[in-house]
């Protein structure tokens, strides 16, 4: 299972990376919990992709965050790499606080910090930016990261984007 790459999160079907989520959808192939990846055992997955998932998570009540970042640090080939992209929460301030917004324009921006709650797993826990994210990142075990601009191979583009291992 070592050639597995796994799209935490995903809705895009892509024929190189492997879908987790814990919604039961068509395009999903694991479902579970993103912090608990007991399907997988340890060093068995070459690539993490988490696109818009880690900001669901507690930041501090029972280390939801730094749990969830050690089992995937755990699953990870001792080659393997994570991707992650997070909404860049400095970014999102600075872009709220523009006097021009309509309220309307506001109110997406809060939605984005806050998550769409449109149900129970919709909802943002924390924010990002690349020194907070390294913390808890370092917190978990990993050690060396690069923040890129975009990531090609799934043509998601985001605000904060990481490459770790």
């Amino acid at each position: 299972m070592s050639e597995v790459r796994l799209h935490i999160g995903g809705r895009e079907v892509h024929p190189d990376w492997k879908i987790l989520d814990i919604e039961e959808r068509p395009e999903v192939d694991f479902v579970g919990d993103a912090a608990c990846l007991s399907q997988f055992q340890d060093n068995s997955v070459k690539a993490i992709y988490a696109s818009h998932v880690l900001e669901h998570f507690h930041y501090a009540l029972n280390n939801e965050l730094t749990n969830a970042l050690k089992e995937w640090h755990r699953v990870l080939a001792p080659e393997g790499k994570l991707y992650i992209s997070v909404p860049d929460l400095k970014v999102l301030c600075w872009l709220y606080l523009n006097p021009r917004l309509t309220p309307a324009e506001r109110h997406y921006i809060m939605r984005i910090m806050f998550g769409g709650q449109t149900n129970e797993f919709d909802v943002h826990k924390v924010g990002f930016d690349v020194d907070t994210l390294a913390i808890y990142l370092q917190q978990a075990g990993f050690r060396k990261y690069e923040v890129v601009n975009r990531f090609d191979f799934l043509r998601i583009a985001v605000k904060l984007q990481f490459v770790i291992r």
